[in-house]
């Protein structure tokens, strides 16, 4: 998923001991709900189970339910034991359910049940009082506790939680200007003697390359000159097919170089850039490597070599030639194209199946319109469908290089193939992890990549008409306050960013992590 570090190692970096957060608890007792969900996929009556959907759609996961079954048969039970059933208390818990799975999609059902219930039970379950905040909430529930009482405590902290959440107003410049300085400041304080960012004692390309586009996205011209040594690092570096790196990552590297130098607006840096671009356009899948369009990975881009395509280097690489002066119609981006949409869960673009990697199970399309790593492949996991095949799951860093790179190939907002991206990442909209994966298995597998996922987000998102989304629960979004003030909350004491919460491709080194945080903060400028 998370390009730049796929070859490289963590550094080991240990997370100072926190109190439990709310994320936290409700891992815990969500993981307990999930294992008494019946075989009629509700977790025991209608009241209990519109909780539990309640409690894991407000989450920080912001579970929905095409994240799987737990979440998908518990709504379904909902719906059918809401047409049985009338009682004030569980209609108006089973209308708030279906208002947070998805607002849209149910909004008749919601009425109805509303109506039925009376605004006081509504206005009761909707807005719980009394003085207990969600980890108070969370911390009375004790191990005995059955299902019932456990669903609502859960319910209510969820509640309060998002509530809490709610109402971020438009960025301050100011809040927003200080936390790039700060970050600025760190990445200048983390440079060798020679100006460059290093790895092992060596100078690294892509991460120095990353960090000098960050420093040239600043307003300040000492800032921005500081990037001057990496250009002329990274043109040193140039090979005699184009390509801009030290023997390793070359499309990557090649990508963030050429995005770099285009930043740095040198003139004298136009024939590199230009040989740079076709070194990818020439690494490309198509006809020149033997791919025919009925090839799994044609359009596609990879690491380089022999290594298959995917959509992470596809991203870069496509953003690269965009940066460098290429237009939409450049036949190296509509030929992506072909592998953007296998790559994307929309059968209706994504016709065809795919054989697992590794094993002879069929992989076909599912129809959220999310992304996945290439073509039936993704690392969030698979979902099986009652034939027996199986749905590559959608996970949002994908889902986001899948929406910026329809829009660098020309496709218009209205564009069924975006549309369809637009509503995955809306649906899912949370910037507490990457959503997608399945963290009731593995609680850390959210976290992984989350920093390279707020970039992605922000680069996407600045790319369309969208100042705000509609979440599944029918609320308003502002992503760009919402982005700048959680970045500025995650921020450290030394301006630096780091995940402390999976280290994995290469999150652990806060030089990354605030070279991407910087990065995400102009976009959000934008």
């Amino acid at each position: 998923m998370l390009t730049l570090a796929v070859a490289m190692l963590c550094l080991p970096l240990s997370a100072a001991p926190q109190s439990p957060s709310v994320k936290d608890l409700l891992d815990r007792e969500l993981a307990v709900l999930r294992l008494s969900q019946l075989a009629d996929g509700s977790y025991g009556s209608r009241l209990d189970t519109a909780n539990v959907v309640v409690a894991m759609a407000l989450s920080p996961r912001s579970y929905r339910e095409n994240d799987g079954p737990f979440v998908r048969l518990a709504v379904q039970f909902v719906l059918a034991e809401s047409e049985l059933e009338s009682d004030a208390k569980a209609d108006a818990a089973a209308a708030f359910a279906l208002q947070c799975v998805n607002a849209q999609r149910y909004a008749k059902r919601i009425d109805t049940l509303r109506q039925r219930a009376g605004e006081l039970a509504w206005d009761d379950y909707s807005r719980p009082d009394g003085e207990f905040g969600a980890i108070e909430l969370l911390l009375q529930i004790k191990p005995e506790y059955g299902i019932g009482p456990r669903a609502a405590l859960c319910a209510r902290a969820a509640i309060k939680w998002s509530r809490r959440t709610l109402g971020t107003n438009a960025p301050t410049a100011a809040t927003l200007a200080s936390s790039h300085q700060a970050g600025i400041e760190f990445l200048l304080s983390n440079r060798g003697e020679n100006g460059l960012w290093e790895m092992f004692g060596k100078p690294e390309p892509g991460l120095s390359a990353l960090c000098a586009r960050a420093l040239l996205g600043s307003e300040d011209a000492e800032q921005r000159a500081a990037a001057l040594p990496v250009l002329d690092f990274l043109l040193g570096l140039q090979q005699k097919d184009g390509s801009i790196h030290a023997g390793h990552l070359p499309v990557y590297v090649t990508s963030v170089a050429i995005m770099a130098l285009s930043a740095g607006q040198r003139a004298s840096d136009t024939e590199a850039i230009a040989r740079a671009s076709n070194f990818l356009r020439a690494v490309q899948a198509d006809a020149g490597e033997g791919y025919s369009e009925d090839d799994r990975f044609f359009g596609g881009i990879g690491y380089g070599g022999d290594l298959r395509p995917d959509l992470s280097n596809l991203q870069y690489a496509l953003q690269a030639l965009r940066a460098s002066g290429a237009s939409e119609d450049d036949p190296a981006i509509q030929r992506a194209l072909i592998f953007l949409e296998r790559s994307q869960n929309r059968s209706e673009s994504n016709p065809g199946s795919y054989q697992r990697i590794g094993t002879d199970e069929e992989v076909r399309a599912g129809n959220d319109g999310g992304g996945t790593y290439m073509p039936g492949d993704s690392p969030a996991g698979y979902v099986k469908m009652a034939d027996g095949s199986l749905v590559a799951r959608s996970y949002g860093s994908m889902t986001y290089a899948l929406l910026k790179c329809y829009i660098f190939a020309g496709l218009e907002q209205d564009d069924p193939r975006v549309t369809a991206a637009s509503d995955w990442v809306a649906n899912h909209w949370t910037l507490e992890v990457n959503p997608g994966f399945d963290t009731l298995r593995d609680p850390r597998a959210g976290f992984q990549g989350l920093y390279y996922y707020y970039l992605s987000l922000a680069e996407a998102l600045s790319l369309t008409a969208m100042d705000e989304l509609v979440g599944a629960d029918g609320r308003k979004h502002n992503w760009r306050a919402e982005l700048v003030d959680k970045l500025s909350s995650l921020q450290q004491d030394d301006g630096s960013w780091v995940n402390h919460r999976a280290e994995r491709w290469w999150e652990g080194n806060p030089v990354l992590c605030t070279a991407y945080a910087l990065c995400a903060l102009e976009a959000a400028r934008r």
